[in-house]
């Protein structure tokens, strides 16, 4: 419930109290605009996290928007679904890419904490997720381990799983 919770306020980029396919436009904007991404990736991000919205979520709207209670509902139902572990890690490669600034195949501190940054979030609150995801502390996030954590902040249900962090303290 609070990683529900969590990511629906963090997705929640006009503060309206509803998830709406804007939301999902607006995150992918926000990356292509940082210019972490050349023009070709942007576009896949924006059709990556447009598509999560239309394949899972366009239904539960009923033709407007997700409200938190709703989003919890579904997704409480969803984890369920073996469908939604590809939806999920869809669109993390293309943001590990993105938040990868230098392209040297790994994501800083620094670098996680403009992740944050791009998504409306206070850039302090980075390093203590980014150190609770690091799985091997080598002090630099891989793709697989940030796919990885991505995918679990989903799909595990363990209370004690460090990647409960991945968008940042919990609410």
């Amino acid at each position: 419930m609070k990683k529900m919770n969590t990511y629906f306020m963090r997705i929640d980029f006009d503060g309206d109290g509803k998830i709406t396919r804007n939301d999902f436009e607006s995150m992918a904007n926000r990356f292509a605009e940082s210019g972490k991404l050349p023009e070709e990736k942007s576009k896949d991000l924006f059709e990556t996290l447009t598509a999560i919205w239309d394949k899972f979520l366009m239904n539960v709207a009923g033709g407007g928007g997700i409200t938190k209670e709703m989003f919890i509902e579904t997704m409480k139902k969803a984890v369920r679904d073996p469908n939604l572990k590809s939806a999920v890690e869809g669109p993390l490669p293309l943001f590990f890419h993105a938040v990868d600034s230098n392209s040297d195949g790994f994501i800083s501190e620094e670098e996680y904490g403009e992740f944050f940054k791009i998504l409306g979030m206070d850039p302090n609150l980075a390093p203590a997720s980014f150190k609770a995801i690091d799985t091997n502390n080598d002090g630099l996030l891989s793709e697989d381990e940030f796919r990885v954590s991505g995918t679990d902040f989903f799909l595990s249900e363990d209370q004690n799983c460090p990647t409960k962090y991945f968008w940042g303290p919990l609410v």
